[in-house]
């Protein structure tokens, strides 16, 4: 068995693989480095020291000219290779400076994911296929503590949360409304003051969400105590106890709970604090990717929603 000794690494440049594949098409060093706009001496120089680094030769030099000889022939296959692998990683590295490839990590709350964000992260996908997105739900603190310990590159949080040192922009502004059973007293109402809800048992978010507070009711409005009979973490839950008659609820108004609701009466609410304003998150110290900047960019624009 022959055993093989590993020599030094040659320090290969691609210029001078392109400089033999140029003697391989001409024939000749001097044709080659009028290709390559070089003097021949230059391109002979570039080549002896490549020889020198191999320890055989490469070219067969005769007065018509040089051609490869076989070790020559075996290194112009391999640099072939090596410059396709090159350009190719070029225009892949070009994707991701212009944007058109990366990963991008959003953190949303629920709110968010149920005011159309999905409809807009399939938009963006046909647009930009090999740019992967994750999405984490959370409460709209947890959002926030996301994008500030670098977990999330863009968050969508209540308009209302602590930011800190983070930097937020408008994403969503939606009405709230009263859900309520379909044979419910208030299902016939067009619209009524949250005053008059405050007769029936409220089904409420849990604390740490950006509705645990009654949906943002400033203390004004509350000219008695709800009765809270139930808090839950998440919107399903909400329905299946409002569907089940456990009591009503304050919930933002999107497209998403009218179609998962059927058997539920949306109640429009008169207050004039009655809406859920939305924003997006971002760290001001750091730097997003061009990927993340193009989807921030498509989240943040006036035509978001149209993307829906």
């Amino acid at each position: 068995m022959k055993t093989k000794i590993q020599a030094t690494m040659p320090r290969f440049d691609l210029f001078t693989l392109q400089l033999v594949l140029a003697v391989k098409a001409t024939g000749s060093v001097a044709r080659a480095a009028e290709s390559m706009h070089l003097t021949a001496s230059a391109v002979s120089k570039r080549i002896l020291e490549l020889e020198d680094q191999l320890g055989t030769a490469i070219l067969e030099r005769h007065s018509q000219g040089a051609r490869l000889n076989q070790a020559g022939v075996a290194l112009s296959r391999r640099a072939q290779l090596i410059l396709k692998e090159f350009h190719n990683l070029q225009n892949d590295m070009a994707d991701f400076t212009d944007g058109t490839a990366g990963s991008v990590r959003l953190a949303s709350n629920t709110s968010g994911l149920a005011c159309g964000l999905a409809d807009q992260l399939v938009y963006f996908n046909r647009q930009y296929p090999d740019i992967r997105i994750s999405v984490r739900e959370a409460t709209s603190i947890a959002v926030v503590q996301a994008v500030a310990e670098g977990w999330a590159d863009i968050g969508i949080a209540s308009a209302q949360t602590e930011l800190g040192a983070l930097t937020a922009r408008p994403y969503r502004s939606t009405p709230l409304v009263l859900a309520v059973p379909k044979n419910h007293p208030l299902a016939g109402q067009d619209a009524v003051q949250y005053a008059d809800t405050l007769a029936y048992p409220h089904i409420g978010r849990a604390a740490d969400s950006a509705l645990g507070r009654l949906a943002g009711a400033p203390s004004s409005a509350l000219s008695e105590d709800v009765a809270l009979d139930s808090l839950v973490t998440s919107f399903s839950a909400v329905f299946s106890l409002v569907r089940a008659g456990a009591g009503i609820a304050v919930v933002p108004l999107s497209p998403t709970q009218l179609i998962t609701a059927p058997d539920i009466s949306l109640v429009s609410l008169k207050d004039s604090w009655a809406k859920f304003d939305l924003c997006l998150v971002c760290d001001p110290g750091v730097i997003l990717s061009p990927a993340a900047s193009r989807l921030l960019s498509l989240l943040g624009s006036q035509d978001a929603a149209k993307t829906a």
